[in-house]
């Protein structure tokens, strides 16, 4: 596993000091057009530069007031259709988590993390009629690896990145990259501490014979697309589960991008 998580974590430096470099060059256009006292209208590349620093901003902005809005909305809601005495038998049993569990009256399969500074784990009812105690077990034992590992606010992280540098052509074959991981090493973890791959095997093709499973906006969820790579890995234990990156030509067109701003800037 380490092998993975090392790669993972060289690929995501990448992206953040190519981030890095963008800011850094988009905050020296800026410094040098207040310092020049120059009108930027006066440049067709000043006033493009400037429309990108601008729509990098607000998407960055938007992205974190929406996370923030939605995280409120659905823990409003959630609390509001919250099974009392569910709840409390599940937080008795795995109360040496030290993480809250909520389980929320629902016919829908929910299983999800939500929060980003105080990670909590949301279930719904349904779970209790589609699966088995091991099974469930299995559900929350993902779901604790996320919250352990903070693994909403570094999405939450991605996703900024994501819609406010997107238009990098770097940005979103990495991010998608990196969910992809952060879902295996959860499966992973579940599966080590379960000691088989049956209980979230079982799970996952259930899952995926559903189809579609509807998404909540700032949340991590069990169910997400990145089901195919899921069921190799639970399927095929011994064999290395390889989630395809192609990173040369999206990097060196970024990097020309980079060059171009750079001397946009100079000029």
């Amino acid at each position: 596993m380490n092998g993975p998580i090392a790669k993972l974590r060289w690929i995501y430096a990448l992206l953040l000091v190519f981030v890095a470099a963008v800011v850094a060059q988009m905050a020296a256009f800026a410094y040098h057009q207040i310092a020049s006292g120059e009108p930027p209208y006066l440049s067709a590349i000043a006033v493009l530069v400037d429309l990108v620093i601008v729509y990098t901003i607000v998407r960055a902005a938007w992205r974190c007031a929406k996370q923030i809005y939605w995280s409120r909305v659905w823990h409003k809601r959630f609390r509001s259709s919250m099974h009392g005495r569910l709840t409390k038998r599940l937080n008795y049993k795995y109360r040496s988590w030290g993480t809250e569990i909520i389980v929320v009256r629902d016919a829908a399969f929910i299983a999800l993390t939500i929060g980003t500074l105080r990670p909590r784990i949301v279930v719904s009812t349904a779970l209790f009629e589609m699966f088995g105690d091991k099974e469930i077990e299995a559900i929350l034992l993902h779901e604790w690896h996320h919250c352990r590992n903070r693994d909403g606010l570094k999405l939450l992280a991605s996703a900024v990145l994501e819609d406010a540098f997107g238009y990098w052509p770097i940005i979103k074959p990495i991010v998608r990259h990196y969910r992809t991981w952060k879902e295996l090493f959860a499966d992973r973890f579940a599966i080590r501490r379960m000691g088989t791959e049956l209980y979230l095997g079982n799970v996952l093709l259930k899952l995926a014979k559903l189809g579609d499973i509807r998404q909540r906006e700032g949340a991590v969820h069990f169910a997400d697309g990145t089901m195919q790579y899921r069921i190799m890995q639970v399927l095929e234990p011994g064999r290395a589960v390889k989630v395809p990156l192609s990173l040369l030509r999206p990097l060196l067109v970024s990097c020309s991008l980079l060059l171009l701003l750079m001397l946009g800037g100079d000029s």
